[in-house]
């Protein structure tokens, strides 16, 4: 039997990059899920995020993740064969036909909140075998940090 497939090899990588902007920032996903392109500064000596005013470092794994991410992008923007929206989260493939009118490209609209929060569910299922929510990975890691600290 063959399973269905409910994603593209992009939609594992977008995950990953919000995942890793959740954790990197402390913001949720509702919070991420407007950001534009234009807020991320990947490049230099200290590379962050622009979020409400405030400028959130990034760790050298963000920054690749959010790269590799953003490579992908590009890829879904040029096939518009038109300007770049600047969303920094968009769908990865066609969604379903609606109204009678055609499914809309991949890249003319942003990702929804609940889009991003079911590629993660059903990546972190696949790979834990479980439901994870993207907060817990925050969680996750000040854990770590913490048992780091104590010298545990």
């Amino acid at each position: 039997v063959k399973r269905p497939v409910y994603s593209n090899d992009l939609t594992p990588l977008r995950t990953a990059a919000v995942a890793a902007l959740v954790a990197a920032t402390g913001q949720g996903v509702p919070e991420l899920a407007t950001l534009k392109v234009s807020a991320l500064h990947l490049a230099g000596d200290e590379p962050h995020v622009d979020l409400d005013g405030d400028s959130v470092p990034l760790s050298s794994a963000t920054v690749h993740i959010l790269s590799r991410w953003l490579s992908a992008r590009a890829a879904i923007i040029a096939e518009l064969e038109g300007s770049d929206p600047g969303h920094l989260w968009i769908p990865t493939k066609p969604g379903r036909p609606r109204g009678g009118l055609p499914a809309l490209k991949p890249g003319i609209t942003p990702a929804a909140v609940r889009t991003l929060h079911h590629a993660h569910r059903v990546l972190v299922s696949q790979l834990l075998g479980t439901p994870l929510r993207p907060g817990a990975l925050r969680e996750m890691s000040e854990a770590r940090a913490e048992a780091g600290q104590d010298g545990s």
